[in-house]
Parts: structure tokens; C-alpha cells; sequence
């Protein structure tokens, strides 16, 4: 009679198959003992826990049902099976093709209710066994967050070191200026462009997208902060790449309204979103498209989509708007503005230390809540109130630090020109927003032709 002879282990990530050698030594041995004629089926770094496919396993039940094998032999129960559900249906398939079960450490005779009760317990024993041993790995690791031991070994920003994961010199800073950049205006593309033209690729090494560094910059293990579950539990023992206060900020810029990374946030032309249609009677923006002019010259015209009403050719109002920003960033008293809005030094360490209060406020009330100390809807009376303590603070600490989109720029100098026409289009729709509101009224009809600069109505904000 032919007999499979199943082989497993669970975790074998060399390949050396070592385990899978110790067992087949000992069920060769059992089929010879027994006079059956051994057909080997192997499934090697494969858990049987999981309900992950095994594919050796699933050709063994189909010689089975076919009638090409008469018994199974295994080193154990727990080769064969780890979940009841599984066992359940082999027991089936075994009374039904009345198959011979062997074991090393006794055969089991599923065609009786004993022998079925022996297979039943050894797989509960087995499950009893995973589950314990899940509880035990949750625990350890519930523990180790806690202190604020990592969980990761490499990650880009760091390299191993001998007391633990040490700032990398050459991605560090890397990491720290897209930071700065995405609170300076900068879009997700703009920061996955510098990591590329860097050189400097991500753990996989592929190029980075967008998605990429949307999922890498909201990482709290760049502000050395543990996380556990999803959630920050405390501070980490490795450097941080930025601060907390940096961090949030950033999380609170991602997490705005259009700008998570994908086609609908691609804006293809400079101004597309950013002037106002100048009809008393429409709230719209102009975007921007290709329009044909003479001679089948292709030209970008922005156009009201709402009213179709207003238009204006991209070669008047781009110039002008860089001309007009380029002017009001070299005069001298722009370094005074810069001064009294954002470099508040004393103010933005206030907000810092105040948040940072309130977020341990809340990880207070979530002890709490598992001590007992708090019922379900104290504890979330409690989190509500604070966190809309917290959410007001961003919202300032968000105000002041989207005036970042100065940095780099020599505000107060006539290099401050040359530095606007360096910045990225979504750097330069950020200085916009900050400086200034822009509405586009309707041509007219005295204009004709010809450009007027008094259809661009320009609002300073202060």
C-alpha cells in the first residue's frame, strides 16, 4: 500500500530544511516497519495556523480522494493539523476512503470514536499551544513598546549601530528638509523628486511616489515616538530625525483636505485653484487648460468652470503674479513681517510644551481607563475634551508654521526674485496663499483683444 508521508515546518527562512530531514528519517523508517511503500509530500517554512494554503498538503487530500494513497504517515498530529476545522474534514475524507493513520508516536485509528477522540484532543492540545503562544508574543510585544525599544532594524534615515538604530549622515538630513518642505508648501511629488535626484532610494530600492513618502513621513519612528497598534504609546530610545512638534505639524498639513497623494490632487498647471472668478454673481476658480490660438499655437488659458464666464491666458497673469510676490519679498520691510509672524521663538516652545502636556493627558486617561479608575464614558467625556484643547492648538501651531514658506527665501534683498522662480509651482502657490487673494474680472466689452492689466484685482492679506 502506498502511504504519504507528510513533512512540515512552520519556519524555515534559510531553506535548509533540517526539520523536514529529522522527520522524514523517522516515517521512512515507520513505513518500512510497516511494509508500505513511502510517497513523499513536503511543505517546507509553511504554517499550518494560519489557514494559508499549503500546497503540498492539498495534493496529498486529492491522491487521496483518487485513490493513489491508502494511509498517512506523520511525525506528529501537529504536522498534519493545527486548526479543529482542518481536522475535522480530514477525519471525514479519512472514513470515507477508510485511510490508515500513522504517527511516531502511535498510530490513529480515525474509522473508531476513540481513535477519533485521541485525534480531537491532540488538536486541541495543538491550538490551546498557538493561542498560548500568540498571548505570550502580544504580551511581549505590548511590553516592549512600552519601553520604548524598537521594532524595526533598518529604516531609511538610520543605519544599525551598536547601541541601537543611529541617525544615517547621508539620508538624515534628507529626512529633516522634506519635512520642512511639506510646511513650507512643498507637495508629496516635490519631496519624492528630491529623494530621487538624491540618489538615495527607499529599503526596497525602488524610486519613491507619492504614496511612498505620504506613508513614510507619517511614520511617528521619525520623531522617535513608539507606536503599538497604531497607536504612540510614548517616546522611543533612538534619535529622533525631527522633533515631535515637527512631526505633528506636518501630520496636521497630510491630513488637511486635498492633500492626500493621487490624480485628483495633481494640479498640471501653476494657478489652477488659486484665482478667483471676478463675477459678482460666482463663487468659482479658474483652472487651467490648452486652448488653440493663431497658426495652431497651443497656449495654457485659465477659465472659470463654474460660470465659463471669466478667462485669462496664462502668459498675462503668471508673469505678473511672480512679478508682484518677487517685488513684495524684497522690499526691507519684508524681513520685518517675517519677524513678528513666525520667529516668535518664545510662543511656538509654548504651544510645544503645552501640547505635548495634553498629549500625555490622554494617555493618562487611557491608564487610567485600564486601571478602572474611569468608565468607558468617563474616559471618552475626558479624551473628547482634551483632544479639542489639542485640535486648537494645531490649528495655531498649523497658522504660524505655514508661514514656513519663506524659508530659503532672502526675504528683504533683490535676490529674493531669482529665489521665486526657483520654487517648486506648488511652493509658489503656497507664498501665494500666504500673501495674497487673487480674483480675475470678466474681460469687458471696451477691452477687446488687447490684455488689461485692472482685470487682475490683487488683495494683500496682513
Amino acid at each position: 500500500m502506498k502511504a504519504a508521508i507528510y513533512l512540515r515546518i512552520s519556519s524555515d527562512p534559510k531553506g535548509e530544511q533540517l526539520g523536514v530531514a529529522r522527520q522524514r528519517k523517522d516515517c521512512v523508517q515507520l513505513c518500512e516497519a510497516k511494509g508500505w511503500e513511502p510517497v513523499e509530500f513536503v511543505d517546507n517554512d509553511i504554517s499550518a495556523s494560519n489557514g494559508k494554503h499549503r500546497p503540498a498538503y492539498e495534493r496529498m487530500l486529492a491522491d487521496i480522494r483518487d485513490g493513489r494513497i491508502g494511509a498517512v504517515v506523520a511525525w506528529d498530529l501537529d504536522r498534519l493539523h493545527r486548526r479543529p476545522i482542518e481536522l475535522e474534514a480530514f477525519m471525514e475524507l479519512a472514513d470515507t476512503h477508510k485511510l490508515a493513520l500513522a504517527t511516531i508516536s502511535g498510530d490513529c485509528d480515525l474509522s473508531t470514536a476513540q481513535g477519533r477522540l485521541t485525534a480531537r484532543i491532540k488538536g486541541d492540545v495543538a491550538r490551546h499551544e498557538i493561542e498560548h503562544k500568540s498571548d505570550r508574543q502580544r504580551a511581549a510585544a505590548k511590553q516592549k513598546a512600552e519601553a520604548g525599544k524598537p521594532a524595526w532594524r533598518n529604516a531609511f534615515g538610520y543605519l544599525a549601530g551598536p547601541n541601537g538604530p543611529e541617525p544615517d549622515p547621508q539620508t538624515a538630513p534628507l529626512v529633516a528638509q522634506a519635512y520642512a518642505a511639506v510646511l513650507a508648501g512643498s507637495s508629496l511629488r516635490d519631496i519624492a523628486q528630491m529623494f530621487n535626484d538624491a540618489s538615495t532610494c527607499g529599503l526596497r530600492g525602488k524610486p519613491w511616489r507619492q504614496t511612498t513618502v505620504s506613508l513614510f513621513l507619517r511614520n511617528p519612528r521619525n520623531a522617535a515616538l513608539r507606536a503599538h497598534n497604531k497607536q504612540i504609546v510614548g517616546p522611543g530610545t533612538w534619535k529622533p530625525l525631527v522633533n515631535e512638534s515637527t512631526w505633528r505639524a506636518t501630520q496636521a498639513v497630510l491630513d488637511a483636505p486635498g492633500r492626500a497623494p493621487g490624480r485628483k490632487s495633481v494640479r498640471k498647471h501653476l494657478l489652477t485653484g488659486v484665482l478667483q472668478c471676478g463675477k459678482p454673481d460666482c463663487s468659482g476658480y479658474l483652472a487651467g487648460q490648452w486652448a488653440t490660438k493663431k497658426a495652431g499655437v497651443y497656449a495654457i488659458v485659465y477659465g472659470c468652470r463654474q460660470c465659463r464666464g471669466v478667462s485669462i491666458r496664462a502668459e498675462n497673469i503668471e508673469p505678473m503674479l511672480y512679478q508682484l510676490v518677487a517685488g513684495r519679498l524684497a522690499r526691507p520691510d519684508a524681513v520685518d513681517l517675517l519677524k513678528a509672524e513666525i520667529h516668535d521663538e518664545a510662543e511656538a516652545e509654548a504651544i510645544r510644551l503645552e501640547l505635548e502636556t495634553l498629549y500625555g493627558e490622554v494617555k493618562k486617561v487611557g491608564i487610567e481607563r485600564g486601571q478602572r479608575l474611569l468608565t468607558g464614558e468617563q474616559a471618552k467625556i475626558a479624551t473628547d475634551l482634551i483632544r479639542d484643547d489639542i485640535a486648537k492648538l494645531e490649528r495655531r501651531q498649523q497658522d504660524r508654521e505655514r508661514l514656513r514658506v519663506f524659508d530659503g527665501i532672502p526675504l528683504g534683498t533683490p535676490e529674493a526674485a531669482a529665489a521665486i522662480r526657483e520654487l517648486s509651482p506648488d511652493r509658489f502657490r503656497a507664498v501665494l496663499d500666504v500673501l495674497l487673494e487673487v480674483a480675475i474680472a470678466p474681460v469687458g466689452k471696451s477691452n477687446g483683444p488687447t490684455f488689461n492689466p485692472e482685470r487682475v484685482q490683487v488683495g494683500w492679506r496682513t
